[in-house]
């Protein structure tokens, strides 16, 4: 009996190792290929229930997608705000206009443009008075291409786009403008590449529209694909050019953006035709009299005509009060251009200004320019140009000299100097002397100030550049001296920007540091080296009336807006700028005080005085032209003389010697009109 039992013993030959292999390797397989279709009948599930989920469930999400992918937002402009005077007299204000604004339509053919634009041209005025002559360029290449062409050589032909396009505009000549354009061709090509060009958004086509236009676009809009006649507003001055040049500019939407702002714009959200002020007040308190946009959404219908919506209405923007009295500024504006017309003031004597602004706290209450062109005669307004244009302003600078000499130590109350009929004699050079030839006698600061002594301010500055002056003898200065003098008159408000709210300001001319000899300090001494703009002398003069506080002037009083009921509510409010504070130099500010009052009362400004009991300061300055000499005149003042309300500034260019001066009879006008209309305060 064997405990074991024996198993056969089995070979496995080739061939059934080979069958063995095959059996496992399809078993795999098999078992993969139901794992695979398991899993894509799992993934075809989740698609399905996925397609589902999209198509049914959330139909509305992706509708409302699709929606916003094919929707624009554009904004357009809202009312600016209103300007107005410090009596709350309208300046400036929006008018209602109609308008036709073409919105982008899908594909539009070139075709259905040309059938627009000359249905436009024959039953709408077009008004092309604002196209430019680069504009006319490019009409004549869209026009006339081939001729264009020909005006560049083949080799020019060949280079790039844009080069060959800068070329073609360089060689259209103006001749050949007239030539090729009619009036029509230019009505036709500007309407014609404004809606060729409009691919997205809006853009206005016509502003001003009749009520007869719109109401024929309007039943014609089946032809006129795109466009709508939309209510829009233009700028309106309601005293046409008087003070115009400082209220300023706003463009038009058909200007759109200034080049020179146009990204800075862009990146606050204004749009390519969005109006804008350029200049001016306009320009300055953009941020405050621009209101806030309205939003539009536009869509298409399944023909690609333009749906528009309203998304929201914006807000119109803020009014802003200005200092101004517009009953002064009008008298004012009328007495200086009488005054030009008379042309008393010879063939140069073509500008005229004068500012009246309260001393302080800085309020310009009138600002009047007028220039007259010396070919046609034509005057026209330039208030600006009181904060533009720069003159030598002659004696009315003494009251510098004076402050300084007290200021830097080289004066003492009472100093004496003889103002003789030898004047001031440098070696190698004519005697400088006083208006009167035969000297004014020995004359303290008071005085010399009251009759307008050349000869003592001369020795003041003499002192200033510590000089030893010995009669007809070279005479050495501390060229420190120029800075000194610049410096202090800086203080009161010479030769300093005066940090009025305008956008602009000129600073004037500097003397050049390679002319500092003697002579030349001795003419800075009585306003003859550097030049100053009339709002710098009614600074200048302001700071001496206040007792020494360099005042910042400014037009803006506050912003508002008007409630329903027509309340007025204000929102913000100008705030007093004190610049510079001399007054501690209080000794030699009382001089000049003392000095400009004696001047008004029987020095040679004894004319300004009246019963308001000025102070004040007249100026003569040489100015030679083609070999014969005239005269800029001046005057500051201000009233009354112990406790100053008004203080006035006026500047009358290159007048002839013996004429009759712009700025004798007007200031006292304007000092006049003012007490007459506000009183003089109590103290």
């Amino acid at each position: 009996m064997s405990f074991f039992r024996k198993s056969p013993i089995r070979f496995d030959g080739t061939k059934e190792i080979e069958t063995k292999v095959k059996n496992q390797t399809d078993n795999v397989i098999s078992r993969r290929f139901k794992i695979l279709m398991v899993g894509v009948g799992a993934i075809g599930v989740l698609l399905l229930v996925r397609l589902f989920m999209t198509q049914i469930s959330e139909k509305d999400y992706y509708d409302t997608k699709l929606i916003q992918y094919n929707t624009s937002i554009f904004t357009a402009d809202t009312f600016r705000g209103n300007i107005y005077d410090r009596n709350y007299n309208r300046l400036v204000y929006n008018k209602n206009i109609n308008c036709a604004t073409y919105y982008a339509v899908k594909n539009i053919k070139e075709e259905e443009i040309n059938v627009i634009v000359n249905f436009l041209i024959k039953n709408v005025r077009v008004d092309i008075e604002d196209v430019t002559e680069r504009d006319k360029k490019d009409f004549l290449i869209l026009k006339d291409s081939d001729f264009v062409k020909g005006l560049l050589s083949k080799e020019e032909l060949k280079q790039d786009d844009s080069t060959v396009y800068k070329l073609q505009l360089s060689r259209i000549t103006e001749d050949m403008l007239k030539q090729k354009l009619t009036d029509h061709d230019i009505q036709y090509y500007m309407l014609f590449s404004k809606i060729r060009n409009c691919t997205s958004g809006s853009v206005v086509l016509l502003e001003g529209l009749s009520i007869k236009e719109a109401s024929l676009i309007g039943e014609n809009s089946n032809l006129l694909r795109g466009i709508k006649v939309t209510n829009d507003w233009s700028r309106e001055y309601t005293y046409d050019e008087i003070f115009r040049s400082v209220l300023g500019r706003v463009t038009t939407k058909k200007q759109g953006l200034p080049a020179n702002m146009k990204d800075l714009l862009l990146a606050k959200d204004y749009n390519n035709d969005s109006r804008v002020g350029v200049s001016g007040l306009e320009a300055q308190y953009e941020s405050i009299l621009a209101g806030t946009s309205a939003k539009y959404s536009m869509s298409y219908d399944n023909e690609g005509n333009p749906i528009i919506k309203s998304v929201s209405s914006g807000s119109k923007g803020d009014n802003i009060r200005l200092s101004i009295d517009w009953e002064l500024q009008e008298m004012l504006s009328k007495d200086v251009e009488d005054f030009l017309k008379s042309r008393t003031g010879g063939p140069y004597n073509n500008h005229l200004f004068l500012t009246l602004i309260n001393p302080n706290n800085g309020e310009i209450i009138a600002m009047v320019g007028k220039q007259r062109d010396p070919k046609t005669g034509k005057i026209t307004d330039f208030a600006s140009g009181n904060y533009l244009s720069a003159y030598a302003v002659g004696s009315t600078f003494k009251g510098a000299t004076i402050y300084t000499g007290f200021k830097e130590g080289v004066l003492t109350k009472g100093q004496t100097f003889a103002d003789t009929s030898d004047g001031i004699k440098i070696k190698g050079t004519p005697a400088k002397k006083s208006w009167d030839k035969r000297g004014l006698g020995v004359l303290n600061e008071v005085q010399a100030l009251a009759k307008s002594s050349n000869v003592y301010m001369f020795y003041v500055a003499i002192r200033l550049g510590k000089g030893n002056y010995v009669p007809n003898q070279p005479l050495d200065i501390d060229e420190k001296a120029f800075d000194v003098l610049r410096k202090d008159a800086g203080e009161l408000g010479l030769g300093v920007k005066t940090g009025l709210d305008v956008p602009t300001e000129a600073l004037g001319y500097r003397g050049p540091v390679t002319s500092r000899m003697a002579g030349n300090l001795l003419d800075f001494a009585i306003g003859q080296y550097d030049t100053y703009t009339p709002i710098q002398m009614a600074q200048y003069v302001s700071t001496i009336a206040n007792g020494g506080k360099r005042i910042q002037p400014h037009f803006f009083v506050e912003s508002f807006e008007e409630n329903d009921e027509g309340q007025k509510i204000s929102l913000l409010q100008h705030q007093i700028q004190i610049l510079d504070d001399v007054s501690s130099y209080s000794l030699g500010l009382e001089r000049v005080q003392t000095g400009f009052r004696e001047g008004c009362v029987t020095g040679l400004a004894r004319n300004m005085d009246g019963y308001y009991k000025a102070a004040g300061k007249t100026g003569t300055a040489q100015v030679p032209i083609k070999g014969v000499e005239y005269q800029n005149r001046a005057f500051v003042g201000y009233a009354p003389y112990d406790d100053p309300q008004i203080a006035v500034a006026c500047m009358s260019e290159t007048q002839t010697e013996n004429s009759t001066s712009g700025c004798s009879a007007i200031p006292k006008k304007a000092l006049t009109k003012y007490f007459d209309k506000y009183g003089i305060k109590n103290k």
